[in-house]
Formats: structure tokens, C-alpha cells, sequence
């Protein structure tokens, strides 16, 4: 068990699209809004959990281009955001604008949605829920294959939150300094746009097509 943890601590602090994506959040957003997308990112871990614990993530597994698809539309759904970002960054430059506000009354859902695709998508997550996990799972275990799937999977999730807070905070800390500077900020959306672009090219290095 603690070799099991070891790898999940391992998982989840390595800077990967969910960390970087959640930095730029608590960075332009606060730490509220970060801690609304780590909630998606968490549920979606949980969903992976579900999905292996009923055997249904076994149908990815043997299906590639189904796995593909689920990543491309992850990607295509985050690149959208990191559009949104840019252009918020825009209007805060030009100055405080309805546009700008409203966007930002908008964003608690969609960061929530946002963590739950970003989760699904992520080969790592993907990865580790597939291939990592049912390797620390034994038949001659007191429990079923099915709880030990839910203990192990719960436990992955229960980790994240103890990872991400401090991070989320510092993050947070840095932004309350400068929070009166639009400007500033209008910075701080850009590079979490930047952020979100680059989560969008560490998912498409993840993508591993089948060979003709």
C-alpha cells in the first residue's frame, strides 16, 4: 500500500496538464474558482474509478480510436477555453467592461466541467487508472476485485485536495497582491491562456494512434 501511494503522490504532484491548469486558475481566477475546477478534476478521477470498478474502461482500452476521441474532444474543449482566456485578457486591457464581468459570473460551472474533461482526457490519468491501479489489486485479498478498485481509486482521489490546496493558495497569495491592477490581471488571464494552450500540447503528445 504505501508503494501504491507513493506512485499516486508521485501522479499527482508532477506538473501535468491538471496541476498547470489549476495554477493558471487559482493565478487569474482565485482560489475559490481553483478549488471549484480541482473538484471536476477529483469527480472526473472518481468517474475513471466507476468506469473500472463496472469494467466499462476496459471497453477503451481495447478500443483505441473510442480513447482517441475522448482526448481529441478533451483537447478541443480546453483550446476553446484558452481562447476565452485571451480574449478576456483583451477586454480587461481595454478596461473593466461588462463583457469581461459577465464572463467571469459565468465561470464556476464551466471550470467545474473543465476539470472533469481535462481528467477523462488526460493520458496520465487515463494511464494510471487503466494499467497502474490494477496492478496493486490481488485475488487472495479479504476484498473483491470491485472494492478493492473502489478503496484504491478512493484513496488516489482523497490525495489530490492535500496536493493541490497549498499550491492553490500560494497561487492565490501571489494574485491578492496585485489584484487592483486590471492590467495586471489582463496578464495573468493571457498566461492562463498560455498555460491552457500548452496543457493542449502535452495532451496531444499523450495521443498514441493505432498503426495501420
Amino acid at each position: 500500500m504505501t508503494t501504491y501511494l507513493i506512485g499516486c503522490f508521485a501522479l499527482i504532484i508532477k506538473p501535468g496538464p491538471d496541476l498547470m491548469c489549476t495554477i493558471a486558475t487559482a493565478l487569474s481566477e482565485g482560489r475559490v474558482k481553483a478549488c471549484t475546477l480541482m473538484a471536476g478534476l477529483v469527480s472526473g478521477c472518481w468517474l475513471w474509478v466507476v468506469l473500472l470498478t463496472l469494467g466499462v474502461a476496459s471497453f477503451f482500452a481495447s478500443h483505441l480510436w473510442v480513447m482517441i476521441s475522448v482526448q481529441l474532444a478533451g483537447m478541443c474543449y480546453i483550446a476553446y477555453l484558452a481562447f476565452m482566456s485571451f480574449r478576456e485578457a483583451v477586454l480587461l486591457w481595454r478596461g473593466p467592461g461588462g463583457d469581461a464581468m459577465e464572463a467571469a459570473k459565468a465561470a464556476g460551472l464551466a471550470l467545474f466541467r473543465r476539470g472533469v474533461v481535462m481528467s477523462m482526457s488526460n493520458p496520465l490519468t487515463i494511464l494510471f487508472f487503466l494499467a497502474f491501479l490494477p496492478s496493486f489489486m490481488h485475488d487472495e485479498a479479504a476484498l473483491p476485485p470491485a472494492a478493492q478498485t473502489i478503496l484504491l481509486g478512493s484513496a488516489f482521489c482523497a490525495m489530490v485536495p492535500f496536493v493541490y490546496l497549498p499550491i492553490i493558495l500560494a497561487a492565490d497569495f501571489f494574485r491578492s497582491r496585485l489584484i487592483g491592477n486590471a492590467r495586471f490581471m489582463a496578464g495573468l488571464k493571457a498566461f492562463s491562456g498560455l498555460i491552457l494552450v500548452w496543457v493542449v500540447a502535452l495532451l496531444a503528445a499523450g495521443l498514441k494512434f493505432p498503426p495501420r
